[in-house]
């Protein structure tokens, strides 16, 4: 019965090793895209990716305009995960009229739960 066990166990462990390695690279790669400024700083060219929680999938697509990028940081706006075709609204969390205070992009299912973020990716390799 100990032996059982402890081959679950090994089993376990190996498992929860190998998980980092199949996600992919991971944040030293890309940068969270959450406030204005960073979306504006996105050039057409660039690479951005689409990180859906819902469907657990990265998206890479290369932005063809300005106006595309920005309007992921659009306070109502809608974007539609490529992978499970999920419809994601833009919410802008943090106090409105206090400019001191830089509001973050948020991206919400219909249950208004966070599940879904943009990335820009650097040029880290």
């Amino acid at each position: 019965m100990k032996t059982i066990a402890k081959l679950f166990l090994l089993a376990g462990l190996v498992a929860g090793a190998a998980v980092p390695a199949i996600a992919g690279p991971g944040p030293q790669y890309w940068e969270t895209l959450r406030k204005q400024s960073q979306f504006e700083a996105v050039k057409p060219g660039d690479k951005i990716v689409y990180v859906c929680n819902q469907c657990q999938t990265v998206t890479e697509k290369t932005v063809a305009t300005r106006d595309e990028v920005m309007d992921h940081c659009k306070e109502g706006a809608t974007i539609e995960c490529p992978s499970c075709k999920a419809t994601v609204r833009v919410v802008m969390k943090g106090p409105p009229k206090n400019p001191s205070i830089v509001r973050e992009v948020t991206y919400v299912n219909e249950k208004g739960e966070a599940c879904f973020f943009v990335a820009k990716l650097t040029d880290k390799k």
